[in-house]
């Protein structure tokens, strides 16, 4: 090799060497390299990870913190430039109880063009993922296989006694200081954030209580600032099944497939509310066959799980018809069961019910009464048993007062969402003055992984405004196609 190639080649990795390392300067010395992954290790982000230590009682009256500390893990997917927009995007996580982290890599993929020059930023909230998670001996699929109140009581006391966590400070709102700590931390003057279904509860607490903070806010899935989570969720799971149904009964190819299925629909909540059935089905997961009591709750439940995705939603005529059909719900509740393990392995529970009891329980509407819903008054009765011994420091009644802010505020919106309906959507874009409202033909919980969506959340983040945002995509989109048999669904 020639002085003079030696020198180019060497001079070049130098080169490399002082970018990798001016790159890394820009993160606290106690960073290391890591791997994210999702979707069972199917799809993984290289990223860079740190921790914070805070307060885990951070008094809110100004007064000097002590006792216990958290330690909290964050990540950063790095902008694809060497240099960067001085905002990052910082990604806020449902559940209550997902980690952050762990989808980070779906949210990186939705969200890669902002990532070529905008780093983007996972804190697990407190009490999930690395963050002290709030984890139970249980999986969410437990209260599919296992509707008993008693028995899921019984299951949360064990779990509440073996956490090593004072439940009382794992909220939204100390979440929120804890977000506000990442941001000082890393030495940010603003950021963006982007919210998904729970996670616009923290994006609009964090907004309200840091406004100076945030350059633009995204929400996908909203839950408006005057909610008590749960306490709609029957309401809502009904509109998006009736929509549903509408939509085959339209439908040519669905509706030829599964006549009167309204009809059939109704004589199979009748029959489980009247006849459980003792089936047997096997474990997505675990390969085992299991013994489930399929009653009513398990059929509300089973279908409330179905009805978050565009795909799994599409299958839900063809189970219908075939367990009201054939008397036999197997297929149904195997599918269900493989949604919920899938929604539920990356869900800290317990954080569920230390927010729930906090911030919703205190307030909810005393009329309540779903009676006559698919889910009925199921939520009203759990959060009743678990909130009446399950420690909570209530937050004030101005926590789900409305407020408005200067900064621009995109809304997303499924049209068949089960769980944070458009409805939804319009009350925070009537909120939010400064604020545009989108909803997605045909589409489940949380639109920002569509393309389309994707595109335009890019644009918002930007520009920060949603003046003239090119929107002409969302014509394209519509429903997935019906599946009218085993094979998949119709061309």
């Amino acid at each position: 090799m020639s002085t003079k190639l030696s020198s180019i080649i060497v001079g070049a990795l130098l080169s490399f060497g002082a970018l990798a390392q001016e790159r890394l300067d820009r993160w606290p010395a106690d960073v290391e390299n890591c791997e994210l992954s999702a979707a069972g290790g199917r799809i993984s982000e290289e990223a860079l990870c740190g921790t914070l230590d805070v307060p885990e009682n951070r008094a809110r009256s100004g007064a000097r913190p002590d006792g216990t500390s958290i330690e909290l893990a964050w990540a950063v997917i790095e902008a694809g430039t060497a240099d960067p927009e001085p905002d990052p995007v910082f990604f806020l996580a449902g559940g209550p109880g997902q980690s952050a982290r762990d989808v980070a890599p779906v949210i990186a993929n939705a969200l890669a063009d902002v990532n070529r020059t905008r780093d983007l930023i996972f804190l697990d909230q407190r009490g999930t993922g690395g963050s002290n998670a709030l984890e139970c001996g249980f999986e969410e699929d437990t209260f599919l296989t296992e509707p008993d109140l008693d028995e899921i009581d019984a299951l949360l006391r064990e779990c509440h006694a073996e956490l090593d966590a004072d439940v009382r400070h794992y909220t939204t709102i100390d979440g929120a200081e804890d977000l506000e700590a990442l941001r000082e931390h890393l030495g940010l003057e603003t950021i963006n954030l982007v919210g998904g279904s729970y996670g616009t509860r923290m994006a609009q607490v964090y907004l309200r209580r840091f406004p100076e903070a945030v350059r633009s806010m995204t929400i996908d899935g909203v839950v408006p600032t005057r909610l008590k989570l749960g306490s709609e969720h029957a309401e809502m799971l009904d509109r998006s099944i009736d929509r549903l149904l509408a939509r085959c009964a339209e439908d040519a190819t669905c509706s030829e497939s599964f006549p009167d299925l309204a009809r059939a629909f109704e004589t199979l909540k009748a029959q489980y509310a009247e006849s459980p059935m003792t089936i047997q089905v096997t474990h997505p997961r675990t390969g085992v066959a299991e013994e489930l009591e399929f009653s009513d709750a398990v059929l509300a439940s089973s279908l409330r799980f179905l009805a978050y995705s565009p795909v799994s939603q599409m299958m839900i005529p063809y189970l219908i018809h075939e367990a009201a059909a054939t008397g036999n719900p197997e297929r149904l509740a195997a599918q269900a069961l493989m949604t919920s393990d899938q929604m539920s392995e990356e869900v800290a529970i317990g954080l569920n019910f230390a927010v729930g009891c906090s911030e919703d329980w205190p307030y909810w509407p005393a009329d309540s009464d779903a009676s006559g819903t698919l889910l009925g008054n199921s939520f009203t009765e759990l959060y009743s048993k678990v909130c009446s011994w399950w420690p909570a420091d209530p937050v004030g009644p101005e926590f789900h007062q409305p407020f408005d802010a200067d900064v621009p505020v995109l809304i997303l919106s499924g049209e068949l969402d089960p769980v944070t309906p458009p409805q939804y959507g319009e009350e925070a874009e009537a909120q939010f003055s400064n604020s545009l409202h989108i909803v997605s033909e045909g589409r489940g919980h949380i639109t920002i992984t569509n393309s389309c969506i994707g595109a335009i959340a890019t644009e918002f983040i930007a520009e920060a405004s949603v003046a003239d945002l090119d929107t002409g995509c969302t014509e394209r989109i519509g429903p997935e196609p019906f599946f009218v048999d085993l094979l998949g669904p119709t061309p």
